[in-house]
């Protein structure tokens, strides 16, 4: 197995700065500070990473992203928060989209579905309606049955 890791910037700062993970079981994390940590994921593993930044005028960033962390030879999408990046399943930015994103997984967890098992095709078609405004698609039990047993012979 490698020993490359995709570390993760976890932040908070009351009412300015929270960087955190939706989802997803860090192999490691280290503690840099009270307030400040480092998550580490090894190439494959899927987390859901939420930025949000405000100041006295309110929320000034706000993002959600679904990312399967890669081997650091592999090409990878520069994240921020997430080094050296990774491989981008779903980004929205703002917060309607967020919290649309994050609505859809509270349902896959309502659904009995782990998000971090979920389809790759899955989360960029969620990407890909909420980007555009529309209503997303039920994941089914069928469609996870399916992605398993492909995932399971291309093994």
């Amino acid at each position: 197995m490698s020993e490359h890791f995709t570390r993760v910037e976890i932040v908070f700062y009351p009412e300015h700065l929270n960087h955190w993970l939706r989802f997803g079981a860090p192999d490691a994390q280290q503690d840099l500070d009270r307030r400040r940590s480092l998550a580490l994921f090894r190439p494959g593993q899927v987390f859901g990473y939420v930025r949000w930044r405000a100041n006295e005028f309110g929320t000034q960033e706000w993002r959600f992203t679904i990312v399967r962390a890669a081997e650091p030879s592999l090409l990878l999408s520069r994240i921020p928060g997430v080094c050296p990046g990774g491989e981008v399943l779903l980004l929205v930015t703002g917060n309607t989209k967020v919290k649309r994103a994050l609505l859809q997984i509270d349902v896959l967890e309502a659904d009995g579905f782990d998000p971090v098992d979920v389809s790759p095709a899955y989360y960029r078609h969620v990407h890909n309606r909420i980007t555009a405004g529309q209503p997303v698609r039920a994941y089914s039990r069928e469609q996870h049955a399916a992605y398993l047993a492909a995932k399971k012979v291309s093994a």
